[in-house]
């Protein structure tokens, strides 16, 4: 009888500890767990704009912290011709969509995958971009992202399921190695999560 007591008691503590390990901060599968939405304070001055003014409403006037809320992202088009093959050099003109919904990090073997999910304004929003704002790296352990597309116009609201996108980008585990917290940040809001 002592040694079925002795047995059924080491398995309950070994059990029990093995939901400490699942929930601790020091498992990586617990690593950036569910994120957090805040609010971005509205300017009760501002103006509607395009990518075109550079957010300042005079496209003479160059604004230091437009690269925050418009990014500019270069692309390499490669296009071939009958006699001769050319590069053709075009910049990506999304602006920031409306909200960020959803923010997961799912660890892979060879790092993390970040899914965001986002709620432009109208429907049609098309060639959506997850793009870094700190291109060098981690600024004190933040990563920070925009969430930005093509949004028509011209187009009607309609239902929020028709209206969502998504995007996703990928970090290496040298990369995570000096990330504490990733950041996406909207028109409306900022959603992060941490380790």
């Amino acid at each position: 009888m002592r040694v079925f007591v002795s047995v059924v008691m080491v398995s309950a503590m070994t059990l029990t500890a093995c939901s400490g390990w699942r929930d601790s901060g020091a498992n990586p599968r617990n690593w950036f767990g569910g994120s957090t939405s805040t609010r971005v304070a509205a300017d009760s001055n501002a103006q509607p704009s395009s990518p075109s003014d550079r957010q300042t409403g005079n496209p003479l006037i160059e604004d230091a912290g437009a690269d925050v809320l418009v990014r500019r992202n270069v692309s390499v088009i490669q296009r071939t011709g009958i006699l001769r093959r050319r590069n053709q050099t075009v910049i990506y003109e999304g602006t920031l969509i409306a909200e960020v919904t959803d923010l997961t990090v799912e660890q892979v073997p060879t790092g993390a995958i970040i899914r965001v999910t986002g709620l432009p304004q109208r429907e049609g929003a098309f060639d959506v971009r997850l793009l870094r704002v700190n291109e060098d790296g981690p600024i004190d352990g933040i990563m920070e992202y925009t969430l930005n597309a093509y949004q028509p116009v011209a187009t009607r609201v309609g239902l929020t399921r028709t209206r969502e996108v998504k995007a996703g980008a990928f970090l290496s585990n040298a990369e995570l190695e000096e990330i504490r917290e990733i950041r996406v940040r909207a028109a409306r809001n900022v959603r992060s999560t941490r380790r």
